[in-house]
């Protein structure tokens, strides 16, 4: 809780509890003159001097202790913990820039023939890592049509810029940015880029492109006015431009400074646009939508106050929670960085009124569609998860409305708090993986020297250290095959077991005992389950699925990294001091750094596939992992496919590049969305009844069970080009330890480089 709020908190409820309006008690003040002077200092009362806040003190009849107290009062270590992880986390960028500066420098002044060109390509890797990481939090304003996410948005700007009642919804994400971060390339009457979020070769956007590599994501450029071309539906309600992702708006606005803002379409996905006569949506489609769901590091939501968290919201927000990306930042407190506003509140009296009569009866509803809804989501992807209760999501709604002063000042307070929460959080990650990064690259370096001195042995010993490498790593590899010939045979056990999950849950949905109870848990009333009931069994089967797969994915990503270490740790180095030398500064995992990078080259072997299976679940943990490995060529390419950045704000879609459970929902939704009820007496057996025969009617079942065939496959394909990339990579590397074994340096070159190295050492250890 800021200072601010807690102040004004106290005022308020002090003039309250004196029955006094703003009015009354600006006259009964000397030095406060007027009622909205009293609303300015109760929304932040440190914008006043103690002469004023003394005398609105005094005229209210607070606590003069209790008001001494607080106006005297430190300022929390949590404040100044803040102002330290983001100087530090300034300060520390800096230094590691100007550090890899000189390095490069002075890497270069060496012979062509002695420069370690490997670990130029990693210092100019890292560079370029801490230069162009995107690096501003997203708040994200989310909510269905007309609920005011434009018009909070342009509020917060203190601008009229995002397109606010132009028509029933935005079709397209729009992120709005401080015009200090517009790239130089940029005209400068320009303020808008407009992005697609697959180009030709189907790679995906992300926001580290925006610094430049994006030309072929580009639909658009221009001034504000673009947004109603692009990010709008026509008169006739028409999306004009489908294949819009996302509109980056570059705007002077001092909030964006703090941190940068994300308005959101009304719908996930548009129900009229198809991409052919034969296919209504697609896993394009959806990952589209989700990406853009996951930019958000904190979100506001916005529901109206005439039908607030009612008429199918909970699912809506469920869905947006699910998303990739939207995982709590704070295991302990995962709704922190979440509030829910009542918009449109100008019927509520009170925020103590706000709290008696709606957020607790809400919460506990709220709390029930989430119990069915995303914790069991949030349980498969998150460790050590303690799950919000009623309450929780009570004290994270707020009504909202600008001509409430008393609404403003509390909204202005959490807002604060919300910025303040991400912000910080974000820094300290950040900060963390920037440690690890000039570990690493001080690993890098010490192997480097050591690599050197072995070149001052001659040519005979060297050779023989080689051979003697290779014959062990020859006898000993072909036990480790093995191992991955097993692993990708298991392939079909694990497309076996899933199915088996898969169809316990798919027969369930074919039993109306099953769906009779579904009904009873999730709806009151029949009104709500005739307009729920198809989007909220589409949900629990995405739910579980994405569970089945998740899990089955997560233990085959396991062993293949424990093959792939095995396989790296015989792959010789050349040189008899290296071998066992690993990274294990970066979590205990065991990723070697002896000269042959087995991660990269088994990642890289993945480029040019465009769906991986379980394979992506197996790159992102080994990105997650590593926290800041550097990964150059065929690899770092893999990661952009992947939707895997240097942000840290950007998580990857493990399961969803086929599509997955996400389509699975929306099409057992389509299903049973036609049915037609007969509502007698008994109508939840009438509607169960009813619902059981339009699923098994349907192709619903074949349908998810071939797509997860299809996940198993293309996990099966994913491995074979793996592993090929391993082991090519692994004779390449042979071959240049003979090359260069073979190879005579010139001694006073070697040690001119060593000096060099230990210059950089001392560099990098600075």
């Amino acid at each position: 809780m800021t200072r601010n709020r807690v102040l004004s908190a106290f005022l308020i409820n002090a003039r309250k509890r004196a029955n006094l309006s703003q009015k009354i008690a600006a006259e009964r003040c000397s030095l406060v003159t007027s009622q909205k002077m009293v609303s300015r200092i109760e929304a932040a009362p440190y914008d006043f001097s103690l002469d004023v806040l003394t005398d609105f003190v005094m005229a209210i009849g607070a606590n003069k202790t209790e008001f001494g107290r607080l106006v005297t009062a430190p300022i929390k270590l949590l404040d100044r913990g803040n102002l330290k992880v983001n100087n530090d986390l300034k300060l520390e960028s800096q230094a590691l820039q100007t550090s890899i500066d000189s390095i490069i420098t002075q890497l270069n002044t060496l012979d062509a023939n002695v420069r370690p060109n490997e670990l130029l390509d990693k210092m100019k890797a890292a560079r370029n890592d801490i230069s162009t990481t995107f690096d501003s939090g997203i708040l994200a304003v989310m909510g269905p049509s007309d609920s005011g996410k434009s018009h909070l948005i342009n509020l917060l700007m203190c601008q009229e810029i995002a397109p606010e009642g132009f028509q029933p919804m935005t079709a397209a994400s729009t992120l709005f940015i401080h015009k200090d971060k517009k790239p130089s390339y940029l005209a400068n009457k320009d303020n808008v880029i407009v992005f697609k979020f697959m180009n030709e070769n189907e790679e995906t956007f992300n926001l580290s492109r925006l610094e430049g590599d994006h030309d072929s994501f580009v639909i658009g450029k221009g001034t504000y006015k673009i947004l109603e071309k692009y990010g709008a539906r026509d008169e006739n309600d028409e999306i004009l431009y489908p294949e819009t992702y996302l509109a980056v708006v570059y705007v002077d606005a001092p909030v964006l400074k703090r941190i940068s803002l994300l308005d959101t379409p009304g719908q996930l996905i548009d129900p009229e646009y198809k991409k052919d006569n034969s296919q209504t949506i697609d896993s394009l489609d959806v990952r589209k939508a989700y990406e853009a769901m996951g930019l958000a590091d904190a979100i506001l939501f916005t529901s109206s106050m005439t039908k607030f968290l009612r008429d199918g919201e909970p699912e809506f927000y469920s869905k947006i929670l699910r998303a990739p990306g939207n995982v709590p930042l704070d295991s302990q407190s995962p709704i922190k960085n979440i509030t829910i506003l009542a918009t449109q509140a100008f019927g509520v009296k009170s925020i103590d009124e706000f709290n008696r009569k709606t957020a607790k009866r809400a919460a506990i509803s709220f709390n029930k569609e989430m119990e069915h809804l995303l914790y069991e989501s949030w349980q498969t992807e998150v460790e050590e998860l303690v799950l919000p209760k009623a309450e929780d999501w009570a004290e994270r709604m707020l009504p909202f409305w600008d001509d409430n002063t008393e609404f403003m000042a509390a909204f202005t307070s959490r807002f604060d708090e919300l910025v303040e929460n991400t912000t910080t959080t974000l820094a300290q990650r950040r900060l963390n993986r920037l440690r690890i990064l000039k570990r690493q690259l001080v690993l890098f370096v010490d192997q480097e020297l050591i690599k050197l001195q072995a070149k001052l042995c001659t040519n005979e010993e060297r050779i023989k250290e080689v051979k003697e490498q290779d014959a062990r790593f020859h006898r000993e590899v072909t036990g480790v095959l093995e191992k991955f010939h097993q692993l990708r045979v298991s392939i079909k056990d694990y497309e076996a077991d899933v199915l088996s999950q898969a169809d316990i849950i798919l027969q369930s949905l074919q039993s109306e005992d099953f769906i009779m109870g579904f009904i009873e848990d999730r709806f009151d009333d029949k009104d709500s389950a005739k307009k729920g009931i198809s989007d909220a069994i589409g949900q629990y089967l995405e739910t579980k699925m994405k569970r089945i797969v998740g899990i089955s994915s997560k233990s085959f990503a396991q062993k293949v990294e424990v093959l792939v270490n095995e396989f790296s740790a015989l792959v010789p180095s050349g040189i008899a001091q290296l071998e066992g030398i690993n990274l294990n500064d970066f979590n205990q995992k065991s990723i070697t750094a002896v000269g042959f990078d087995g991660q990269s080259a088994f990642i890289g072997g993945l480029s040019g596939i465009a769906s991986f299976g379980a394979m992506g679940a197996y790159v992102a943990t080994i990105s997650s992992n590593l926290g800041a490995y550097l990964l150059v060529g065929k690899a770092a390419g893999v990661l952009t496919t992947l939707g895997i950045t240097g942000s840290v704000s950007t998580l990857p879609w493990l399961v969803g590049l086929t599509g997955g459970p996400v389509v699975w929902g929306a099409m057992i939704a389509a299903g049973v969305g036609f049915l037609v009820y007969k509502l007698f007496s008994n109508w939840k057996k009438s509607m169960a009844k009813s619902t059981v025969k339009g699923i098994k009617e349907s192709n619903i079942e074949q349908e998810v069970k071939d797509q997860l065939k299809h996940y198993w496959s293309d996990t099966a394909k994913g491995f074979d080009a793996a592993l090929n990339g391993l082991k090519t990579e692994a004779s390449k590397h042979i071959e240049s330890l003979y090359a260069d074994a073979e190879k005579t340096y010139d001694a006073t070159e070697i040690t001119q480089a060593i000096d060099s190295i230990k210059t950089v050492q001392s560099i990098i250890n600075g």
